[in-house]
């Protein structure tokens, strides 16, 4: 399988959305709610658009990861600024092909 990476733009949102949905069906309850976090974290100030990219094969898009920016705070009230990843997504009938590593060593 030829997998494409590159940047998400605005006409792929809906398409993430929906592949973030079936991602994440019924994993850790009858539902899922991580679609509507990719929603929520693209309007965040913490989201890092230069690190959102989806991955594609035969013209589909068929993964997603995105980052933002976090604080770590120790015992001492000491902030470290951290960056973190999430949601990974990819399609279940892709899954465990190797479209996340590549979205993750990418």
């Amino acid at each position: 399988m030829n997998i494409k990476l590159r940047l998400e733009d605005s006409q792929d949102y809906h398409i993430v959305e929906e592949l973030t949905r079936e991602a994440f069906w019924g994993l850790s309850q009858p539902a899922c709610d991580e679609h509507f976090l990719v929603h929520k974290l693209r309007k965040a100030s913490a989201f890092i658009p230069e690190l959102d990219y989806v991955a594609e094969t035969d013209g589909r898009i068929i993964g997603n990861v995105m980052y933002s920016k976090a604080k770590i705070i120790n015992y001492n009230s000491q902030e470290y600024e951290v960056i973190t990843f999430g949601p990974l997504s990819v399609l279940p009938e892709y899954q465990n092909m190797g479209v996340g590593k590549a979205l993750m060593k990418h």
